[in-house]
């Protein structure tokens, strides 16, 4: 059975600080798709890096009692994005707006998927699909939507989802949806909305998702992405309404 993903929501509670000095932004890493059983990221590397490439900030552990407690210094608000990596996991990339003041994320906001799940979900995304995956070389991507306005799930219902990676090349997005018995499928055999999307085989470089609901809303989020990272686009929102 195709792996159920998480709907996670990536926000942050901000504290006043003056402009003049650096801030801390941290909170608790998963070190795998957040579940009641899954482990914090103990061992691996949080890195922020600004989107032209620049390393601005390397994740610290402060608390020795709870090592997956994980403190980025921040110098200004920027679009940047966040790397997480460890010894048994793919690297995860999340692209966000770094706070203005001293915040912490909520637990279960950011994870680095680790390769076995990921491997067992590609597994069985190709099985359900009846071709074959190539996640060896590329970045891949994987996302969920995050129901926030009152007609979310019309507007997620024959959406259209575009990948275009490092080269150029236009990926149209794997669309899945649940079925009547809660399970996820090919979103064109269902009647609801997507639940998941993903590509796969994408060109190292600069790649762009973009979302076009059926409501005519549309959201555009960019990557720098390297080869073996999974681009992350779980809670994806759209746009509020007009």
């Amino acid at each position: 059975m195709i792996l159920t993903l998480a709907l996670l929501a990536c926000s942050s509670e901000p504290e006043t600080t003056a402009a003049d000095e650096h801030y801390t932004w941290q909170g608790w890493v998963y070190g795998d798709l957040p579940a009641d059983d899954s482990p914090g990221l103990e061992i691996g590397t949080v890195r922020l890096w600004g989107m032209d490439g620049t390393l601005l900030a390397e994740g610290a552990q402060l608390d020795d009692e709870r090592p997956s407690v994980w403190t980025l210094e921040i110098e200004e608000t920027s679009e940047a994005e966040v790397r997480l990596s460890g010894p048994e996991h793919v690297t995860t990339v999340w692209r966000t707006t770094t706070p203005a003041a001293q915040s912490f994320w909520y637990s279960g906001s950011l994870f680095a998927a680790k390769t076995e799940t990921m491997d067992a979900f590609w597994l069985d995304l190709s099985e359900m699909l009846g071709e074959e995956l190539s996640t060896a070389d590329g970045a891949t991507l994987l996302g969920e939507p995050s129901m926030v306005w009152p007609n979310d799930e019309a507007a997620w219902t024959d959406a259209s989802v575009t990948v275009y990676d490092g080269t150029g090349a236009v990926h149209p997005a794997i669309l899945l949806a649940y079925d009547d018995d809660g399970l996820l499928v090919p979103a064109h055999i269902a009647d609801g909305p997507i639940a998941a999307f993903a590509a796969t085989n994408l060109a190292p470089g600069p790649t762009r998702l973009v979302v076009d609901s059926s409501d005519g809303r549309s959201a555009v989020i960019d990557y720098n992405a390297g080869p073996g990272e999974l681009l992350s686009a779980f809670a994806f929102v759209l746009p509020e309404p007009q």
